[in-house]
């Protein structure tokens, strides 16, 4: 997705088959995934695909990656992925685009490998901010949390105001 007007290629329901594979494979991925794919459809926007579950915007892929959206964590809670807590200031900075750096993390729940997307959540307000791809699994993030560690610890996937935010407020 580049800079510019978004334009939506086309907008089809899935097949029983296609619904049938999306929803396999979101299920080995995130098994907690809290919506039917009875109605599920896909958008194509600026070459990124798209898919709305339950009326809403809930997945993206990018790079073969299935990757939640902050539209589906925000409407439908986002307790079914691994999450990191950060404080305020984190919070923000993430919100804009930054990588999670681990002096603003404020705790860790559930568990995750590196290479794992998990969201990353503002403890103040329980909110997800982004979408995160964890650099490090959830023990050694953990101890360097404990140990006051510093560095990058995840790397900012999606977030409010980018193209998939928008994307989805197109969509949703």
């Amino acid at each position: 997705m580049e800079g510019g007007v978004l334009r939506v290629s086309r907008r089809h329901p899935l097949s029983k088959r296609d619904r049938r594979r999306l929803e396999e494979r979101v299920m080995s991925l995130y098994p907690g995934f809290p919506l039917s794919f009875d109605d599920a459809e896909a958008a194509v926007v600026d070459g990124v695909t798209v898919y709305i579950v339950g009326g809403t915007p809930c997945l993206y892929e990018a790079g073969g990656r299935l990757v939640p959206t902050l539209a589906c964590l925000l409407r439908h809670g986002s307790s079914w992925l691994p999450r990191i807590l950060v404080d305020r200031g984190a919070a923000r900075a993430v919100a804009r685009g930054a990588d999670l750096m681990a002096p603003g993390v404020r705790g860790v729940e559930g568990s995750f490998n590196a290479g794992d997307v998990v969201a990353v959540v503002d403890e103040e307000s329980g909110a997800a901010v982004a979408v995160a791809e964890a650099l490090e699994d959830s023990e050694s993030l953990r101890a360097r949390v404990e140990s006051r560690g510093r560095g990058r610890v995840a790397r900012n996937l999606h977030h409010v105001g980018d193209r998939v935010w928008e994307a989805c407020k197109l969509l949703g």
